[in-house]
């Protein structure tokens, strides 16, 4: 299994002007190479192979002699990561590759394993032009690392926006973080007024980084746009604003580790609703908020971390009426709206939070599934 430790580095000034270099470089063979394949086959509709790629790599380190001063190895990454983002559009479907900018959130370049080097206490080599860098990151990380430096896959190294440092390190080792097994099994409904609803009736709140920060991010932002453009001070205010949008940033994945460590330590299967986040986006309504609560981090954040500690995540059809479905009869009621935060069944007279009722069906649906239990109705049949 694959693990990923990132690490902050702290740079010279030297190094750092390597670095600008080094990611200025893979960014210029991305987009020529790009615009290569593009060329070629709006010419002669020929798709340009990977051994080609690697020729026209060639051709443009003779062509501008600046690009060797950049690792080899390195560059070569740019070439796999092309191939890669094109496999990944005809096979998945995903975006077309996009020509890199110099003005994205955050330059990266990634470094194979054989072009890491030696990693000594809190000290990492990884280039010639790159050795004896110092880092932080938790102690447990760093002895982590000093013990399995020789299972390194690859590194990416980061720039960001703010002008910090960091570096993915991607180890190949088995986990053994197996947590003692439970016989609890939980639903979670994901929504908008709060977080996560459990079938157990507990709940997270959203925190709205954004909006209850909404006041600071907008007169950062203006005092960004007063600023004169090339000036030293529409930088120095530039990097204010992404450090702020980095620290807003930072607090929603403490959140998100802090909800999703607490789920999985105390139960061992996890039921939840497979959504169409993508979907959801297009409701204009509705997607700032979505966006906000970072929906799709935390599933993905569960999933990895469900396959470290030999938990289960169930995840039942989206189209199941959790909301509508009363949790002790059984009765649907299609007249419920979104914004019925409470409603009365018709059938039983009980009445019902609307989140917390679809945890609970959500949990009934995940329990037949796995044939825990046999609900005395059948959801799946009552939605049809």
């Amino acid at each position: 299994m694959l693990k990923a430790i990132k690490i902050r580095l702290y740079p010279s000034q030297e190094q750092q002007i390597y670095v600008s270099k080094l990611l200025g470089s893979c960014r210029f063979i991305y987009n020529n190479l790009l615009a290569y394949k593009i060329e070629e086959y709006n010419k002669d509709k020929h798709s340009v192979s990977f051994s080609e790629l690697g020729k026209k790599l060639t051709n443009l380190k003779s062509e501008y002699i600046w690009l060797k001063e950049s690792h080899s190895k390195v560059l070569q990454q740019s070439l796999i990561n092309l191939e890669k983002a094109y496999s990944s559009f005809f096979k998945n479907g995903t975006g077309f590759p996009k020509f890199k900018s110099k003005h994205n959130d955050k330059q990266s370049c990634r470094f194979p394993s054989d072009a890491v080097g030696i990693i000594t206490g809190n000290r990492i080599s990884i280039i010639k032009a790159l050795k004896d860098i110092h880092f932080k990151c938790s102690v447990n990380d760093e002895k982590y690392l000093n013990k399995n430096m020789g299972l390194i896959k690859s590194a990416t190294l980061t720039k960001t926006k703010s002008g910090k440092y960091y570096l993915s390190i991607l180890i190949d080792k088995p986990i053994n973080k197996i947590l003692p097994k439970t016989d609890n099994i939980i639903g979670i409904d994901l929504g908008i007024k709060d977080f996560i609803i459990t079938s157990n009736n507990v709940s997270f709140e959203n925190i709205k980084t954004i909006r209850n920060n909404e006041k600071r991010l907008i007169k950062l932002q203006r005092e960004l746009s007063k600023k004169q453009k090339g000036s030293n001070n529409r930088n120095k205010a530039k990097i204010q604003l992404a450090k702020y949008h980095e620290k807003l940033k930072n607090i929603k994945e403490n959140y998100l580790h802090h909800i999703t460590n607490t789920l999985l330590n105390e139960n061992q299967v996890i039921v939840m609703e497979d959504l169409n986040i993508l979907g959801m986006m297009k409701n204009h309504n509705l997607a700032k908020s979505i966006q906000e609560l970072s929906l799709y981090r935390f599933k993905e954040m569960l999933k990895y971390k469900a396959e470290w500690y030999g938990r289960d995540i169930i995840e039942i059809d989206r189209f199941f009426p959790s909301s509508k479905l009363c949790s002790c009869c059984g009765n649907k009621n299609d007249e419920l709206s979104l914004k019925d935060r409470e409603w009365k069944c018709t059938s039983c007279n009980t009445i019902h939070n609307r989140d917390y009722n679809a945890s609970i069906n959500i949990l009934n649906e995940g329990k037949r599934i796995i044939g825990l239990s046999s609900p005395k109705f059948k959801p799946l049949e009552k939605s049809q």
